[in-house]
């Protein structure tokens, strides 16, 4: 199944004039079918009025930034198949890969970074990010992504694969991520997220997790790298927040109707699955709805 990954932002007549040398020899009919861009260089300021092809193997990647975006692209590798995008008052960084880890042991994803290095681990030998949208390793890939650098937000969609991957019945409908970032203020990470997609933190040296349940109970983990291999399912989930032993504290609000904590202790894995497919495997649940913050110094 290929992938395709598709990168817009919407931006001004002005700046596209402003941006031509650069861009402006690309149609915006060569752009709609994926050619025309694929040996240019793409500068991180450039703008393009519609949606810009400048990859298309392994995937399929348009991008465009509107003018007065907050956030400007930083690194964009075609090697790596990967995007770094920097929001300029923070420094704060998104790294979105948009293939499968074999031509570089690093899995589809975004990472962010807050100042304490990408917050992604090692997870059966590859580089895998926080938010992982793949639900079955093998025989989900993403074919779109869709991420938009507009005004104060940093929108990212990953689809492929179809329901039925994760439950048989399901329909053929993609599964998705649609991540929106934002930060408040200089330094507070702010994402917004809908579809199903795992959280990866870290296990080493310690990640302690509190779930708040429907009902206000509580539940409270810690996993470390000696944590026995095990699974947990807590059903009814509206808060999570983790103490992150390597990348500070985040928490988000959810409407999960049943987490599975997934922990394998093998020396592959410096990292923990906060699960989403068992609230379409066992509850139905197609879409699950997030609002996560990340503490403004990560440790």
């Amino acid at each position: 199944m290929r992938t395709r990954a598709l990168l817009t932002t919407l931006c001004t007549v002005a700046a596209v004039a402003a941006a031509a040398p650069a861009v402006a020899a690309v149609p915006s009919a060569a752009a709609a079918a994926g050619a025309g861009a694929l040996d240019r260089e793409l500068p991180p300021s450039a703008g393009v009025p519609k949606p810009l092809v400048v990859d298309t193997e392994p995937a399929t990647v348009t991008y465009s930034r509107q003018a007065r975006s907050q956030w400007r692209l930083t690194e964009f590798d075609r090697a790596t198949n990967s995007i770094v995008a920097t929001h300029l008052p923070s420094r704060i960084t998104l790294a979105v890969d948009y293939d499968g880890p074999a031509d570089d042991r690093h899995a589809a994803g975004v990472a962010p970074d807050t100042g304490c290095g990408p917050m992604e681990g090692e997870f059966w030998g590859s580089v895998t990010p926080l938010f992982y949208p793949i639900l079955d390793p093998a025989a989900h890939v993403i074919e779109d992504v869709v991420v938009e650098l507009d005004g104060p937000e940093l929108r990212v969609r990953m689809a492929g694969g179809a329901y039925d991957l994760v439950a048989p019945g399901a329909g053929d409908e993609p599964l998705f991520m649609d991540a929106t970032f934002t930060v408040e203020g200089r330094q507070r990470l702010r994402a917004r997220t809908s579809g199903l997609h795992y959280v990866l933190p870290s296990k080493d040296p310690a990640t302690t997790v509190e779930l708040t349940l429907a009902d206000g109970s509580r539940v409270r983990r810690t996993f470390t790298m000696a944590t026995p291999t095990g699974r947990e399912y807590v059903d009814d989930v509206r808060r999570v927040d983790v103490s992150d032993g390597r990348y500070g504290d985040f928490s988000w609000t959810t409407d999960l109707e049943r987490l599975q904590f997934d922990l394998n202790s093998g020396p592959l894995l410096d990292v923990f699955e906060i699960d989403a497919d068992h609230t379409l495997k066992d509850r139905g649940q197609r879409v699950v709805t997030n609002e996560f913050t990340f503490a403004p110094v990560c440790r």
